[in-house]
């Protein structure tokens, strides 16, 4: 049971630090299509609003929704984790 939760835990930081790495793709290419000269707008926002003005600019991208699958397994992950302590303490 242990190597099972290792192995999951493994591909779930495997999975963040895509879901990290998309995060900042999805920031520097709307930064290089900004058309001021504040490069540093994209910077400063939220994640959510990121994601959603990135799917809206190139829809055919499918880094948006795999953020947001990563974010919800990491949930339920965290989720799963919490509940068998509880369960195992009892």
């Amino acid at each position: 049971m242990h190597n099972l939760f290792g192995a999951l835990f493994v591909i779930f930081v495997t999975m963040a630090i895509l879901a990290s790495c998309s995060e900042i793709v999805m920031r520097v290419r709307l930064s290089r299509r900004e058309p001021s000269r504040d490069k540093l707008l994209w910077w400063r926002r939220g994640g959510d609003e990121v994601s959603m003005v990135y799917q809206e600019t190139f829809p055919a991208s499918r880094l948006p929704i795999f953020r947001r699958i990563v974010f919800w397994s990491l949930l339920a992950f965290c989720s799963l984790v919490l509940l068998s302590t509880l369960a195992k303490r009892n």
